[in-house]
């Protein structure tokens, strides 16, 4: 019998093989019930189509194909309720950290939300997880001294690679992804964020030379060859940097951790701390809210003295007084 193309499998109660809905009589899904396993090879291929990155796409067939298991591919998505979900939370809490249970009940609920819009199911149990409190950590980010002797061991691509971190807070995934014809005549870089989202970062002189003086001495290059490479020639991958990163904090005896994010959050940092908005902090890093931007921001005792010295209104209209 051929079938509609707006039917979608469901999962009937004898066989638990998907079945298409338009075998229903009634037309509602009150006699077959669209299965997890199912709903989750729909919503993985919904999110390709409509352009997911593959990390997104891996994040989210990690969550779901990870729930599809614990509870059974042929379990009826609308069987699920939140406290089923909730207790299998409590159990991922045994390994996971707060941060990442989070991003499993935005999965989630990402996954719910779509089988409602879908009309594949009401997926209540999923929709109604409330994202758990996550304890704000601060990561302190490095000192002036930290970063000078940081610089002072590198060899010339640890050193074209520590500047363009410092100097944009680019993401791991988004430095990574760089290639030689990213860098712009115009002294900006050409970034490839989340969602595939294409955003223009500012790149300082003194970064932009450790660049082209480290791609020089590689010999001929192309626009398309990737920016950073590892031994062989090949794009350095995420963990490839992450390691480079970490040895050179290792040779430089830097207490704090040696890692991408926490250049990021000293870019943050400084950046304010010498004169940025938020708003451009905001564009450059790559995030559409500011409530984002605001955990990339910790201000230090003496960066706020420093800071109300320069804008006391107080002393302003004192010193406005004074010269009248």
């Amino acid at each position: 019998m051929a079938t509609s193309p707006d039917s979608f499998p469901v999962c009937s109660p004898d066989s638990g093989r998907p079945t298409p809905a338009s075998l229903d009589p009634s037309g509602s899904l009150d006699a077959f019930a669209v299965s997890l396993g199912a709903a989750v090879d729909l919503f993985i291929a919904a999110k390709a189509a409509e352009g997911a990155s593959p990390r997104t796409l891996e994040w989210y067939r990690m969550i779901t194909r990870r729930a599809a298991r614990r509870f059974g591919s042929d379990r009826p998505v609308d069987r699920l309720s939140a406290a089923d979900l909730r207790v299998w939370l409590l159990e991922l809490r045994e390994t996971l950290d707060p941060e990442s249970i989070a991003g499993y009940v935005r999965g989630l609920k990402a996954f719910g939300n779509w089988c409602n819009a879908e009309e594949l199911a009401t997926a209540a149990g999923f929709r109604a997880l409330r994202r758990p409190h996550v304890p704000h950590k601060l990561i302190a980010p490095f000192s002036t001294g930290e970063l000078e002797r940081l610089l002072a061991l590198a060899d010339p691509r640890e050193r074209a690679l520590t500047l363009l971190l410092l100097d944009t807070g680019l993401r791991l995934a988004e430095v990574a992804g760089l290639r030689v014809g990213d860098l712009r005549p115009d002294g900006t870089i050409r970034v490839l964020g989340k969602g595939s989202k294409e955003r223009i970062v500012p790149l300082g002189s003194t970064a932009r030379r450790a660049l082209i003086r480290y791609v020089a001495g590689r010999g001929p290059v192309g626009p398309a060859d990737p920016l950073f490479v590892g031994r062989y020639g090949r794009a350095l991958s995420r963990r490839g940097i992450q390691y480079a990163i970490a040895r050179l904090g290792r040779r430089a005896g830097v207490g704090t951790r040696s890692s991408p994010h926490t250049f990021r959050h000293t870019f943050a940092r400084g950046y304010l701390v010498n004169g940025g908005d938020v708003f451009s902090l905001q564009q450059i890093l790559g995030h559409s809210t500011l409530d984002m931007v605001r955990r990339y921001i910790s201000i230090t005792e003496a960066d706020l003295v420093a800071r109300h010295r320069m804008a006391s209104p107080a002393d302003r209209l004192g010193r406005r007084v004074t010269t009248a």
